[in-house]
């Protein structure tokens, strides 16, 4: 089996248009096994660092290829990193029969939820077993209800894993709105008019990442009254807390409904996210800038805040490009997630907190610093009492002269994070450590609601 290479990721997959870069995305997505080395071994692989995701997502393969020639791009169930020629070319991408994956088989899986929920709702009038014989006829009156941008022949053949998990799914729905009369939809107009509201909105506020950290609902169940409310309210709003409100009010009338969707074996474990009025806090416990095992500022580029439920690491996972620098969760057993740095300043400035530089600038200042920049960095370390920091600002000069870019690029904007935590009161900084939490485990306190289907 030969390495997976770039040159492969840009080809189409066979008796396609679709490009082969959107099986690596979807079997990310997705937590399925990665072929890896000689030895055949099975993982599952996530990005090394948002930027990285974030290139994939959007198929920029020549980017990745300038930006991160030879390095790693990926982390392994194992812990273990890995570059893209430690990948082998599976089946699944063309070389050969295999599951397919990629962005088609994403969008006829979700538009297939869509006619199953439909199903049971308007023809069946009730759940039924995986084993239900379903008619042709069947589906036809059920695509009546539904509203999706796959072709209908092509979700009524469905694998039988998914089968089965579409009759789970639309069981679930059932079980929930059993009164409610929807409209299914994946890709439609209706679904486009939430989508572009909320990147019109961030585009200013910068609060997300992406659409999904806001809300990964793959598909929407609509009432004649919520599409309605799309277009003539929806549409309208001009700020994410506006937004918010609305589609809220409107999931818990049961006329917009959101949902994610994760292929389910079983009955569906059902979850309910950013509907509740009850606020979950954390409480920050307090601050790293110098490991207990380190013996100065310049040992390490990162810092850590810590609080009730563990702990947030904050540095660059760029690499040697001055890029990347986010927060990541720390757990008892597991990473919980990651913040960037544009929702950081997001986070900040709700909370009329100053915010950080931009990456760029941070960047630029640790290739060319200027004086204001040398006082602002040692300032900030002395108000935050700094473990080993140079009784000068001028020892402190050189010494970070000896350090290298990644170093004075991450540090820099560490510690200017400690700085602001500094001057709050415990209720403040509960509150944005609350904030960083929630929007790192996907959960932000001002993120849109929707359903989770797994």
């Amino acid at each position: 089996m030969a390495a997976l290479t770039f040159a492969d990721l840009e080809k189409n997959l066979p008796k396609t248009t679709t490009p082969r870069w959107t099986v690596l995305v979807y079997k990310i997505k997705e937590k399925e096994n990665f072929t890896i080395d000689k030895s055949n071994k099975e993982v599952k692989l996530n990005y090394l660092n948002n930027d990285i995701k974030g290139l994939f997502l959007k198929g920029n393969l020549k980017e990745i290829q300038t930006t991160y020639k030879g390095k790693v791009l990926f982390k392994g169930s194992n812990g273990v990193e890995y570059k893209l020629s430690d990948i082998f070319k599976s089946p699944d991408f063309g070389g050969g029969s295999g599951s397919g994956g990629g962005a088609e088989e994403t969008e006829r899986n979700e538009s297939a939820q869509c006619l199953y929920a439909a199903l049971v709702f308007y023809v069946y009038k009730k759940q039924i077993t995986t084993k239900q014989k379903i008619s042709k006829k069947d589906f036809t009156k059920a695509f009546e209800y539904c509203d999706t941008s796959e072709k209908f022949e092509n979700m009524i053949d469905l694998p039988k894993d998914w089968h089965e998990s579409s009759i789970n799914g639309a069981n679930a729905l059932l079980k929930k709105f059993k009164n409610s009369r929807f409209e299914f939809h994946r890709g439609s107009s209706t679904v486009d008019l939430i989508e572009s509201t909320f990147k019109r909105i961030n585009g200013v506020e910068k609060a997300f990442g992406n659409l999904n950290k806001w809300s990964p609902a793959d598909i929407y169940c609509f009432t004649t009254k919520g599409k309605d409310a799309v277009r003539t309210q929806i549409t309208k709003a001009t700020t994410l807390e506006n937004l918010n409100t609305m589609m809220i009010k409107y999931y818990k009338s049961g006329d917009i409904v959101g949902v994610s969707l994760k292929k389910i074996a079983g009955a569906a474990k059902v979850s309910e996210n950013n509907i509740s009025d009850k606020k979950f806090t954390v409480e920050y416990t307090g601050e790293t800038v110098v490991a207990a095992n380190k013996t100065d500022i310049f040992d390490s580029m990162d810092v850590y805040i810590n609080h009730t439920k563990g702990k947030i690491q904050f540095r660059s996972f760029g690499g040697t490009s001055l890029t990347g620098w986010q927060g990541e969760g720390k757990g008892a057993t597991a990473n919980q997630g990651k913040v960037s740095l544009g929702p950081l300043n997001y986070i900040l400035s709700q909370h009329n907190i100053k915010k950080l530089p931009d990456s760029q600038v941070s960047a630029r200042l640790a290739k060319a610093p200027n004086p204001a920049y040398y006082k602002e960095f040692y300032d900030a370390c002395k108000k935050i009492q700094v473990k080993g920091l140079p009784k000068t600002q001028k020892i402190f000069e050189q010494r970070w002269k000896t350090k290298d870019d990644p170093w004075r690029y991450s540090k820099y904007l560490g510690v200017l994070l400690i700085e602001r935590f500094k001057g709050l009161s415990k209720t403040k900084k509960d509150a944005v450590i609350t904030d960083i939490f929630l929007y790192s485990a996907s959960k932000a306190s001002f993120a849109g609601p929707y359903m989770k289907l797994e």
